[in-house]
């Protein structure tokens, strides 16, 4: 009986969703490579870290019960508010891991949002742009742009996908006018994501089956001439395919111990944040890791469930988040001079706006508020232990915008900065889109005001 790849690697057909939307979303006939780039101006960014992860609360955060917290008639009686330092007040019941970790963290207290719905406020997240229909086919996420513009540093060992995503499933982006290869991987990390290599028989097979389709397509290759770049496409995915099944880093990258899944919690933030910190302990080629945690959306009971709402969230982003910090700052980096993986990878934590400021709602819960909200970041040349701006005693609007500018800190301002520290002009233009409108990396013309394109520089200064 002959063996079949297939019956010797495990399925894993809900954990590994290879890029499908992004191949078939993206302009595979007009893609841009190499694209036609060009400095709009001097970014000088700053080089001072290989890896970057978002962690994604999606749904909206409460601001004025978490980082910037306000006490009000919404307040509940057990959240145990402790003083961190002189600016930053905590709640311990929501927060008891973070709370030890915060002199690694800056908390920006002025975010301001375009978007105040969620749907495009997610997208606003991951595209670092708001929604633009006449555009949005061709426009990339960010882990996109930054994997083609770091494809020049990848290695030859480096098997592992520039980009990969957890948990976005379906809301994937797709690569737009960037090449299909630019495709984030996505993982389910509750799905149960396990081994994946081939080994033995498998990988003999594997190798075999390979070479026979690459002679078939050396036969074929006159007649696939003109009919565009889905072939490419497909074969490339085929290549990264193939290249990670016989990696053994692969499926290491993926296990997860039944100690660190009980330190992270067995949620989608805890098993996104310790995939991450496996895929950049690998050192295998990711270099950007999006990790989505979905249900912040408490338009009632914010408070009401001692295991729900807001109460469950923040537990579960607390230890995930806490952790992720905890293990990058305690594993020394394999680089000479540099200390630590936490010195070299930049976390942020982010969200599309916040939730309405005062006393809760009518049924317990608070409405999306888009005028001032937070977000955390550490790591890769953050100084930490900081607060970068400042709301007034409700939370309700900015006093102090944190930085040089008049104008509040926005989400372009995260991947500016998360540019800038993975060495990437943020102000670069591709002119040769496929609708011939200038994509600029961080776009300083907003859906509902104008905004800065510039890093938030007081992160590392």
């Amino acid at each position: 009986m002959i063996k079949r790849v297939r019956d010797l690697i495990p399925a894993r057909r809900d954990v590994l969703k290879l890029g499908s939307l992004s191949l078939l979303g993206a302009f595979a006939d007009t893609a841009l490579w190499p694209p036609k780039l060009r400095a709009a101006g001097r970014s000088n960014p700053r080089g001072t870290a290989r890896f970057a992860i978002v962690v994604e609360a999606a749904g909206a955060i409460s601001h004025v019960d978490t980082f910037d917290f306000k006490e009000n008639e919404g307040t509940p009686d057990d959240i145990d508010v402790r003083q961190i330092n002189n600016e930053l007040y905590l709640s311990h019941r929501l927060f008891p891991e973070l709370s030890t970790e915060m002199d690694k963290v800056d908390v920006v207290r002025t975010f301001k949002s375009h978007e105040v719905v969620h749907f495009r406020g997610e997208y606003y997240t991951r595209a670092g742009r708001p929604l633009n229909p006449a555009q949005a086919a061709e426009i990339p996420p960010v882990g996109s742009i930054i994997a083609s513009e770091l494809e020049s540093a990848r290695r030859e060992s480096d098997t592992f996908p520039t980009y990969i995503s957890c948990n976005l499933g379906s809301s994937a982006l797709p690569t737009g006018f960037l090449h299909p290869r630019f495709s984030g991987l996505d993982i389910n990390a509750k799905a149960g994501a396990g081994s994946v290599s081939a080994e033995g028989d498998a990988l003999a097979a594997l190798e075999e089956r390979f070479r026979l389709l690459k002679e078939l397509d050396e036969v074929m290759s006159e007649g696939r001439k003109g009919r565009g770049r889905n072939i490419e496409s497909f074969h490339d995915f085929q290549e990264d395919a193939y290249r990670i099944l016989g990696d053994t880093r692969w499926p290491t990258a993926l296990t997860m111990a039944d100690a660190d899944k009980e330190r992270y919690g067995d949620s989608s933030v805890g098993l996104g944040c310790l995939l991450a910190r496996n895929l950049v302990q690998a050192d295998a080629g990711t270099r950007f890791i999006h990790v989505k945690h979905a249900g912040w959306d408490h338009h009632k009971n914010i408070f009401t469930k001692p295991d729900g709402g807001h109460y469950q969230h923040c537990n579960d982003l607390d230890r995930g988040v806490a952790n992720l910090l905890r293990d990058l700052a305690a594993t020394p980096s394999p680089r000479e001079g540099v200390g630590t993986l936490l010195d070299e990878t930049m976390v942020v934590v982010a969200t599309e706006f916040g939730r309405v400021p005062g006393p809760l709602n009518g049924v317990a819960g608070r409405h999306h508020y888009n005028q001032t909200y937070v977000g955390l970041f550490a790591g890769g040349g953050v100084q930490g232990g900081r607060i970068i701006g400042k709301t007034d005693a409700t939370g309700e609007h900015c006093v102090e915008t944190g930085w040089k500018y008049g104008m509040q800190i926005k989400t372009e301002n995260i991947y500016a900065s998360v540019y800038s520290a993975l060495g990437i002009d943020w102000r670069k233009e591709i002119k040769d889109t496929p609708s011939r409108r200038v994509y600029r990396y961080v776009d300083p013309l907003g859906a509902t005001e104008p905004c800065i394109d510039d890093e938030i520089k007081e992160l590392f200064v």
